[in-house]
């Protein structure tokens, strides 16, 4: 029987990377087994200490501990540095990098168009836990992806401006207004009534699960 073709470090990462969006935690020894698609933890175990020692993750005891400290830099998967600016609803928002809490890669293939501009936030609170992007619902703790823009059709999900805070909320277009509505499983959230002249900041096109836990890792 022909031996298994080693995988690339960049083939690894690659991996690794996607992991770590689609799931927001570290996967254990087992999981990046059954994702590699090999037959032994000793030749997981390998490519973590090849990994380690190119610069590529952090390593600690525990069954998740793992970090990654940067992305594939030759082949597999594209990443571009997103910044986060702040956390909805607290307080008005400043995209510009003097402002950021910290930077995150995320895929290219989540930002598109390409020219456009990003920002990730923090969630607080439930008054969108309803709502859903891609199959995601909007809870607290998440991270969102926004693209930066003025303006939103109606029926978009969009992070406003209201009072000097940043509010996520469901966009609907009156005759000669807009109304912010929450999709909440709390009856204390309720719509906001604006005229056409309130402030967009953008719209949520991504919603990242536990993402607190990816911002302490950027914190660290």
């Amino acid at each position: 029987m022909a031996r298994p073709k080693l995988m690339t470090k960049e083939q690894v990462v690659d991996a690794l990377s996607r992991w770590f969006i689609r799931n927001s935690v570290p996967p254990t020894v087992e999981e990046l087994r059954k994702l590699l698609g090999v037959g032994s933890t000793r030749t997981v175990l390998r490519y973590l200490d090849a990994l380690k020692e190119g610069g590529y993750i952090d390593r600690w005891s525990g069954a998740r501990g793992l970090r990654m400290r940067r992305g594939p830099t030759a082949r597999g998967l594209e990443t571009r540095l997103v910044p986060i600016v702040g956390e909805a609803p607290a307080g008005q928002l400043m995209p510009a990098e003097e402002n950021m809490l910290g930077q995150v890669h995320v895929p290219k293939e989540f930002l598109k168009p390409p020219g456009s501009k990003f920002f990730l936030l923090r969630v607080r609170g439930d008054s969108m836990n309803r709502a859903k992007v891609e199959g995601q619902t909007i809870e607290d703790g998440d991270l969102v992806l926004v693209r930066q823009q003025e303006r939103a059709d109606a029926g978009k999900i969009v992070v406003a401006l209201v009072d000097g805070e940043a509010t996520i909320k469901r966009l609907a277009e009156g005759p000669d207004y807009y109304v912010l509505k929450p999709e909440s499983t709390s009856p204390k959230h309720r719509p906001i009534i604006v005229t056409q002249d309130f402030q967009i900041q953008g719209v949520v096109c991504k919603v990242f699960k536990k993402g607190e836990e990816l911002l302490q890792a950027v914190e660290k």
